[in-house]
């Protein structure tokens, strides 16, 4: 799994964003979690992909409800298309990163962005 950088954008933006990904990693790719993170996935494959952002638990205990579900996140991204998820805080695992897999890599490029202020 490659760790991969964020990237912020600034109030100039980003002209080419496509241009600023990275090829997927074959094991998955990671980050380091933090709030506000976009993971930007596109698929220039001619099959749909998906990126799997494993539960980081099975449960949680709710005070109120008992024990809940926590549900693996998944994005899939259309053939010839560019799809973007954010990932909540409680998804970090134990070393403190947000980690997914994807069910292919072939023709697929992602990145992480974050706005600066």
């Amino acid at each position: 799994m490659a760790l991969l950088t964020v990237q912020r954008i600034s109030k100039a933006g980003t002209a080419d964003l496509i241009a600023a990904l990275t090829a997927a990693g074959a094991a998955g790719d990671t980050v380091t979690s933090s709030n506000g993170l976009l993971v930007v996935v596109d698929n220039a494959d001619a099959s749909p992909h998906t990126l799997t952002v494993a539960a980081p638990v099975a449960t949680v205990d709710n005070p109120r409800y008992g024990d809940l579900p926590v549900a693996a996140l998944s994005l899939v991204v259309a053939a010839a298309d560019t799809g973007v998820i954010s990932i909540p805080p409680g998804y970090a695992n134990a070393s403190g990163l947000f980690a997914w897999t994807y069910d292919d890599v072939a023709s697929v490029t992602v990145g992480v962005f974050s706005l600066s202020p």
